[in-house]
């Protein structure tokens, strides 16, 4: 009977506690005898109720830092195919060996890994740089972004910032093409000799022209904004974009 008793107090003192007024569209809330207005939920709390990590998967950033900055949309579809790909090979591989699972695994792991760095990495163009920055957000695919910082980690080839002067660049472009783009390129003449790594494929070196430093990062930002903006900014390029090579000039 006590027990019974506590639980009728406790609904009764909730209710009371908690209840929307008669002249006014708010709700009250009585906090150590002090009556506070609550506003009513309104329905961009009810979407962020329903789905708080939608951000995780919307393609708009925050533009709202310095101005005269340009910040590139994501793209999901490298993260997102190599995912599928993963998931068909590990459930549907047209073999019955482990290969099949193996490389499902390496696809889904590799796919999660680019849809990480798609969440966090946001490609900027400023005043007279190419940057790569980090989302501020402690919380990634949460909220949108609330401001841009350094990366934490400088370039993993060269140790330098990943930020890169528009009149250093020699070169630019989308791979395999810009209509079916998994990696992004440029090379750029700012890292000095002495620090640049030419890399190598085998026992051959992938870029024998002493003509600047190569840069490789995955597609993880909207491939047809990059090319607006590296045209704008007056980045050099050599030869037309992939993909557009037997394009009639108009």
């Amino acid at each position: 009977m006590k027990f019974a008793a506590i639980i009728t107090t406790s609904l009764v003192a909730g209710t009371t506690a908690f209840q929307p007024t008669r002249k006014q569209n708010h709700l009250t809330k009585n906090i150590g005898g002090n009556v506070q207005v609550v506003p009513p939920v309104t329905r961009n709390d009810m979407v962020a109720i329903r789905s708080p990590f939608w951000d995780a998967f919307s393609s708009s950033n925050a533009k709202s830092i310095s101005a005269g900055d340009y910040v590139v949309d994501r793209d999901y579809t490298v993260a997102l195919t190599l995912i599928l790909v993963g998931i068909w090979l590990t459930m549907f591989g047209p073999s019955d060996t482990s290969i099949d699972m193996l490389g499902g695994m390496f696809h889904l792991l590799f796919g999660a890994f680019i849809g990480m760095q798609t969440m966090r990495t946001r490609a900027v163009f400023t005043k007279d740089s190419f940057e790569l920055k980090s989302t501020a957000n402690k919380y990634l695919g949460v909220a949108p972004d609330k401001g841009l910082i350094p990366k934490q980690r400088k370039n993993y080839v060269l140790g330098t910032e990943n930020k890169w002067r528009y009149d250093s660049f020699v070169n630019w472009d989308f791979f395999p093409s810009i209509h079916l783009p998994i990696l992004v390129y440029f090379k750029e003449t700012q890292t000095p000799k002495e620090m640049q790594k030419k890399g190598s494929l085998g026992l051959k070196q992938m870029d024998r022209r002493d003509n600047g430093q190569m840069h490789w990062f995955p597609a993880y930002a909207n491939v047809k904004q990059l090319r607006e903006q590296f045209e704008a900014r007056g980045c050099s390029k050599i030869g037309p974009v992939h993909g557009e090579e037997f394009k009639k000039q108009e």
